[in-house]
């Protein structure tokens, strides 16, 4: 069994910043691929934040700030990777499908090996820039939930009045 992410969220601030919103628990990743070939400069204020500070869900394709370490199995793994793979496919120009499985499966253990290490129900958040060479670097902060945490889920939630 091995970890990845999943998306989490404290409040609804994600529906505010990003033009796609992943939703509660969806199995996530590192993003940094979707901007490879984009300026900063010609992103609007929305795909700047999803470049920023977002974690890509892989059911909805929509974006997360928080990602908390989860075990999948390798049944559940496999099926991440071909829906991640097919997204590839379709949406950045991979010559086939057989391609765009072993981008996917890159980009799935990159993430995994971010988790290897830490607990289950540790919080990911990344902050990404671009370099004066033009190349992405990412920088990941983790909190560790107590046991406590852990077993609630959200802490808070906001009820329109």
């Amino acid at each position: 069994m091995s970890k990845l992410l999943k998306t989490i969220q404290f409040d609804d601030s994600d529906e505010n910043v990003y033009a796609s919103t992943a939703d509660e628990h969806e199995w996530a990743i590192s993003c940094a691929f979707q901007f490879c070939d984009q300026q900063f400069d010609e992103m609007d204020g929305k795909t700047r934040q999803a470049f920023n500070n977002g974690f890509l869900g892989l059911t909805s394709f929509g974006y997360s700030t928080f990602g908390i370490t989860a075990n999948i199995m390798s049944s559940t793994l496999g099926d991440v990777e071909l829906e991640l793979a097919k997204y590839i496919f379709e949406n950045f120009g991979a010559p086939d499908l057989k391609s765009a499985v072993e981008a996917a499966r890159h980009e799935i253990e990159f993430t995994a090996d971010l988790c290897a290490d830490v607990p289950v129900g540790t919080i990911f958040s990344v902050v990404r820039e671009f370099t004066l060479e033009g190349r992405i670097k990412e920088s990941f902060h983790k909190i560790k939930l107590d046991d406590d945490h852990i077993q609630h889920g959200n802490i808070w939630e906001i009820v329109e009045d």
